[in-house]
């Protein structure tokens, strides 16, 4: 029993590394001061305690809204009326305002997002 949250921690970490990579990915800086700060936090919290399951459950949230909450926009860095552009990615969740309005109901989205 003692191992299983070692196991546990292991795969969140890896969840949360794959998450930076497919959030951050073409932006170096970022996605090494993401990875940095997961594995800082990581080891803030080595010890096995009884938070230890918070602690995963709260490195999983965080893999689960980099992987699907995330966009990234980028833009021509010497031209200040350049458009930006999103970098929207297979996982990125997808709606619009109107599901807002139902909050915790499954909707059907009819139109398609625009692209």
């Amino acid at each position: 029993m003692a191992s299983q949250p070692a196991v546990s921690a292991l795969s969140a970490y890896r969840q949360v590394l794959r998450a930076t990579r497919i959030a951050f990915q073409n932006d170096t800086r970022v996605l090494l001061a993401a990875r940095q700060e997961a594995r800082q936090n990581f080891e803030k919290h080595r010890r096995y305690g009884v938070d230890t399951p918070m602690q995963i459950n709260h490195a999983l949230e965080v893999a689960s809204i980099l992987r699907h909450n995330i966009v990234q926009g980028a833009r021509d860095a010497e031209d200040e009326n350049a458009k930006w552009e999103l970098r929207i990615h297979d996982e990125i969740e997808r709606g619009d305002n109107d599901s807002i309005k139902v909050a915790g109901k499954k909707v059907k989205v009819d139109k398609p997002c625009s692209s």
